[in-house]
């Protein structure tokens, strides 16, 4: 009975302290000017969802829970920072129109909330070169492929300086300021309709978690980063 009831015990769920709501409703926040920036869709088709640093992307694995294949926007909400300039500070994938009531903690397989001990506390994906992003886990084994073939085609190149910094570019708010090298990409992998995104995270590297917003009835409206710029370390 013992083994049984481990196998069916459900996972506690962890809340964020903060509604993001309040982001999606608001402009301004405790001071802070809120811009919304939308980059697209994502194509999700095994409904099997990876966030992760895109640059370090490895052993990123999906998270447990999954939504219905399809394709969703990714909204992005900038912070207009008075000491930092802009920052990144939300990001969103709508997975259908409506209001969440609760945000839960996203888990990856593995990873056991009874480990949080403390309020605040949270499992959330490693950034060491300053960007996150979503993609479905298909598009994953995809850009996995990619990254070999350009190495092995490009032996002393480097996948950010040489491929990725002219897609950026390209969404530069000023094409012609050499010091605007773009903060975001919807980038589609050729031959496919499978696509990642890639935004800046925040202030930089760190820890951050992405959370589930649900109804009280568990149906998932979306899902989102928090990189920790508008809240804090909480």
């Amino acid at each position: 009975m013992g083994f049984l009831s481990n196998l069916f015990k459900k996972e506690k769920e962890v809340y964020s302290p903060v509604d993001y709501n309040r982001v999606f409703d608001n402009t301004v926040i405790d001071g802070i000017p809120v811009e919304r920036l939308d980059i697209g869709l994502l194509n999700v088709p095994t409904g099997q969802i990876i966030v992760c640093d895109p640059l370090v992307f490895s052993d990123a694995q999906p998270f447990t829970k999954t939504v219905a294949p399809g394709k969703y926007p990714v909204t992005i909400y900038i912070a207009k920072t008075p000491d930092a300039g802009d920052r990144y500070a939300v990001a969103c994938l709508e997975i259908k129109p409506g209001r969440a009531e609760k945000w839960v903690l996203a888990l990856t397989k593995g990873q056991d909330t009874s480990q949080l001990k403390n309020e605040g506390d949270y499992f959330g994906f490693p950034v060491d070169a300053g960007l996150g992003g979503f993609l479905d886990s298909q598009t994953a084994a995809v850009y996995d492929k990619f990254l070999d073939d350009f190495q092995k085609n490009n032996p002393n190149s480097n996948i950010y300086d040489d491929f990725f910094a002219a897609e950026f570019k390209k969404n530069a708010a000023d094409q012609d300021d050499p010091n605007d090298i773009g903060d975001w990409v919807n980038f589609t992998f050729p031959g496919t309709d499978l696509n990642i995104t890639m935004f800046h995270s925040g202030y930089g590297d760190g820890m951050y978690p992405a959370y589930w917003g649900t109804t009280n009835d568990e149906e998932i409206v979306s899902l989102v980063i928090d990189f920790m710029v508008l809240f804090g370390e909480w």
